[in-house]
């Protein structure tokens, strides 16, 4: 990802809708929350910068240090009781779509308050010249806090762990990017393309076809930084060439 003090020279780009397929498993993933991977990521710069990771500043943050701290270890918990490796042939099983539906949806009930007011604030940001203040640093921190546990309490529900929700996430966007493909030429299993015919307004909404990264594309992202920060994605084979 690029230095949040250096903006590229062209916006990053959002998840492409059909016909434009997809680049890497990593940049999908990113791509799906690109709203609040950014925002996080200039939030903490900002933070950072300003000396105010203090403890008594994080047990602030999210439900207090003790919440991340049990949220980490639920993650590696999951991992361990629900091993998950990719398998061989690509396909998504069904009923896997159907929990990575639904605990998209629960996790997304726990930071939708906080994805709508950061796109207010980067509004707000840039109608005084994109210079963010302490609140706004304040305020993305939080919400960042209190998404990692909310999408970790639904992984938990549900007893997924965060490698294979990636993993299904972006093998199904993929396949939802390929729909308009012949079957035979689109790289992607039959089964993937069914399942993603299927569900396409839901992988819509993921996909984000609007141009606005918004809605339960957001969790995706969160994810994917919650699975980074946790040492997690290396363990997900093929995640990082997925759509090449």
């Amino acid at each position: 990802m690029a230095d949040p003090q250096t903006p590229p020279s062209t916006p990053p780009p959002s998840v492409p809708p059909p016909r434009q397929g997809m680049s890497t498993g990593a940049k999908v993933a990113i791509g799906c929350g690109i709203l609040a991977v950014l925002a996080i990521v200039g939030v903490i710069v900002a933070i950072v910068a300003g000396g105010m990771f203090a403890s008594r500043k994080l047990d602030e943050l999210g439900g207090g240090l003790e919440a991340q701290q049990q949220a980490a270890e639920t993650i590696h918990e999951l991992e361990s009781e629900h091993p998950f490796t990719p398998p061989q042939d690509g396909v998504v099983l069904e009923d896997r779509a159907e929990t990575f539906f639904d605990v998209t949806d629960a996790a997304w009930e726990g930071m939708q308050e906080w994805v709508a007011d950061m796109e207010d604030r980067t509004e707000d940001i840039e109608s005084r010249g994109g210079e963010a203040g302490f609140r706004d640093a304040m305020a993305g921190l939080q919400g960042l806090g209190r998404s990692r546990v909310a999408l970790t309490e639904a992984l938990a529900d549900y007893d997924m762990p965060v490698s294979e929700y990636l993993w299904v996430g972006t093998t199904l966007a993929h396949a939802y990017s390929r729909l308009d493909q012949p079957a035979a030429s689109s790289g992607v299993p039959a089964e993937n393309l069914e399942i993603a015919a299927d569900h396409r307004d839901r992988l819509a909404d993921i996909a984000e076809d609007s141009g606005e990264a918004s809605g339960r594309a957001v969790v995706l992202g969160i994810a994917w930084t919650l699975a980074t920060s946790e040492g997690v994605t290396s363990s997900i084979p093929g995640l990082d060439t997925l759509g090449r």
